[in-house]
């Protein structure tokens, strides 16, 4: 199991990226960039900045939508 990494490290950075965009882009990153070696955090790194980058497009939009943003 050297090198292949566990799955509970990129359902981590899922849920994170739900609750705080900001947060889940910075731990898709650590993923993609820091843990390079293996193969599994490393798509999953990437996936979970496409899915931070989405959820806060889509929280923004809700929140302009709603006019809760400026206030």
């Amino acid at each position: 199991m050297d090198g292949e990494g566990t799955i509970i490290i990129p359902i981590i950075g899922y849920i994170i990226a739900i609750l705080s965009p900001l947060l889940g882009l910075i731990y898709g990153a650590v993923l993609f960039f820091v843990k390079k070696d293996v193969p599994l955090y490393r798509k999953h790194g990437r996936f979970i900045i496409y899915f931070a980058i989405v959820v806060f497009v889509i929280s923004t939009i809700i929140l302009m939508a709603t006019g809760n943003f400026g206030n």
